[in-house]
């Protein structure tokens, strides 16, 4: 799995029953150590309603992360920002299996926070995957292509 990132994006259609097919490049590196398993959660992104999905092995990570995290402030304003991160991103994530064809069913509260009925685009974060509602995703990519001509270079290698 470390070797093996998302990348791409790719279009599909969910069915009446709320399943949807991870592409098969997702597949592969959902295979294996994951037994082919997924996380999804709600996105914590303010801006953009979409639905996180993790290997099982990524999830454990980002877990482990938050409840490690120390934040600003009197130690009241650091539990609420730790109850705000479980409630929101933690608390909604569900494990769903890949059926034999490869969809998943996305639970219905999260196809409601994502806004999520019928075309859907899949997006590859390297450890993670997106999955956007069709117009959220172009509102998505309108304000990314907005970005483009003042995005910073990417730093060269180091040897």
């Amino acid at each position: 799995m470390a070797s093996e990132k998302f990348l791409g994006r790719y279009s599909h259609n969910l069915d009446d029953k709320g399943r949807v097919a991870i592409p098969h490049k997702f597949r592969t590196i959902l295979g294996g150590a994951n037994e082919n398993r997924v996380i999804v959660t709600l996105s914590t992104n303010p801006t953009y309603a979409y639905l996180d999905l993790y290997p099982s092995v990524e999830w454990d990570a980002i877990l482990d992360r938050i409840l490690a995290m120390r934040f600003e402030g009197d130690e009241a304003h650091q539990n609420e920002m730790r109850e705000g991160l479980l409630a929101n991103y933690v608390h909604p994530a569900q494990e769903v299996e890949l059926d034999r064809q490869g969809r998943i069913l996305v639970p219905q509260e999260h196809r409601d926070f994502a806004s999520i009925d019928k075309e859907v685009v899949f997006t590859g974060d390297g450890r993670k995957f997106r999955l956007w509602s069709r117009p959220e995703w172009a509102r998505y990519e309108e304000a990314m292509r907005k970005l483009r001509p003042v995005l910073p270079p990417i730093p060269q290698a180091t040897s």
